[in-house]
């Protein structure tokens, strides 16, 4: 006989939430901002500001207004180069662009006759080139690129070094003077020096990212791996609050899910068909039981286990682990009987010193593998406990008390419909 139920339910289903170590492996907005900041558009800035303050002085460094300009110019560069997928080589023409057309109107076309800014306009754009073609995908460009944008970046300094020396806005005079600048030999010596440098830099700047790139594609396969056998639950906890692994008592909703007369059906059937079909059983069922953000999920032999917080995420974890298992089993004529059991539980990671694993134990355990034991193919057995913790309608229908080994009265379950 179906019957219907309501129940204060003790808490909600958990919305999906990103693993915390891949959330690790990528920067924050902030992150990126500061390292863009420090590591490219930051350097136009400091120089620029420097050359400026050497030429002219603090005092009208600080009552010109175009050199606030330029420092937010230079900032909203900075944050929209820190946005993921942005445009590398419009970004680094940003600042530059914005700083242009506000000052051309105060100076008119003389801003295009001062060497200051035909420098900072001329190594935005070769960084600019640079980095679109560094960020274009292809790995194999960076091994010449990076090396070549730090040389770039040691020539700005290089050049803005030239313009301090020369100290002369207009581009004819500029021109002559320059040319005396090269006739001592401490300067060249200082140029020479400061590319080198800049080639040096830019090599380890390189092995410095291809070294990252290996620790990142190491963690996160280490990553995998570590959510593989331990769960994604484990993995998040052990790096958000380690403390947290320690032995606990607390609620837990226990799934266990076991494939019906498959020891007989695996001495007719080849092993390679065995192996083929229980792999699919795995790969549909884990899916499933995944969306509904389980604390682990464990496989041995045919048999699943599944830990979740609450009772309705149990619940509609086994439904749709039950329907993926008939789509797999049905065609070989099997099934697999599955149990959902509530209440308090012992968590923690159990194990030696060095071979551990998150789990947890108890007489809620014992129970929903019991439940689970006499549970029909394709069917889903619910404990009284589960049930009476559901909030939404459930179609259900009594069982029989079922004798449970260990057990000195019957468990009462019900049926899901």
């Amino acid at each position: 006989m179906a019957q219907d139920r309501r129940a204060k339910s003790k808490s909600s289903i958990r919305p999906p939430s990103q693993s915390i170590l891949r959330q690790r492996l990528n920067d924050s907005q902030w992150t990126r901002f500061i390292s863009e900041l420090l590591g490219n558009s930051g350097h136009f800035l400091i120089v620029k500001i420097l050359t400026d303050i050497i030429l002219d002085g603090w005092l009208d460094f600080i009552h010109d207004p175009t050199e606030y300009i330029l420092i937010a110019a230079m900032m909203v560069q900075t944050w929209y180069l820190s946005r993921p997928n942005s445009h590398r080589l419009w970004g680094n023409i940003l600042g530059v662009s914005i700083y242009t057309i506000i000052d051309v109107p105060a100076d008119g076309l003389g801003f295009f006759q001062d060497y200051i800014h035909i420098i900072f306009w001329s190594f935005s754009l070769i960084i600019a080139i640079l980095q679109h073609l560094r960020f274009q995908g292809n790995k194999n460009r960076q091994n010449w690129i990076i090396p070549l944008e730090s040389l770039a970046r040691s020539g700005m300094v290089v050049a803005f070094y030239v313009a301090v020396e020369v100290k002369s806005y207009e581009l004819p005079l500029y021109f002559e003077l320059t040319s005396n600048f090269w006739e001592e030999r401490s300067h060249i010596f200082l140029v020479v020096s400061m590319l080198l440098v800049g080639i040096l830099l830019g090599l380890q700047s390189l092995q410095i990212t291809k070294q990252r790139e290996e620790l990142q594609e190491t963690a996160k396969l280490l990553g995998n791996m570590a959510e593989w056998g331990m769960g994604a639950h484990v993995v998040e906890t052990a790096l958000s609050n380690p403390e947290a692994l320690a032995f606990q008592k607390c609620d837990r909703t226990i799934i266990f899910m076991d494939i019906r007369g498959f020891t007989h059906w695996c001495e007719t059937t080849s092993p390679d068909l065995v192996a083929s079909v229980l792999n699919q059983y795995y790969t549909q069922v884990e899916p499933a039981a995944s969306r509904y953000q389980p604390l682990k999920i464990s496989f041995t032999a045919d048999e699943v286990m599944a830990i979740y917080a609450t009772p309705g995420q149990g619940i509609a974890a086994a439904q749709a682990m039950q329907k993926a298992a008939l789509n797999i089993l049905t065609p070989y004529h099997i099934g697999a009987g599955c149990a959902v059991h509530c209440g308090q539980v012992t968590e923690g990671l159990f194990g030696s010193q060095d071979v551990r694993t998150y789990t947890v134990i108890g007489d809620v355990v014992n129970t929903a593998k019991r439940l689970e034991s006499a549970t029909p193919a394709g069917e889903i057995t619910i404990s009284d406990a589960v049930y009476h913790a559901m909030s939404q309608d459930l179609k259900v229908q009594p069982c029989e008390p079922i004798s449970a080994k260990g057990k000195s009265e019957k468990l009462i379950a019900w049926r899901l419909g």
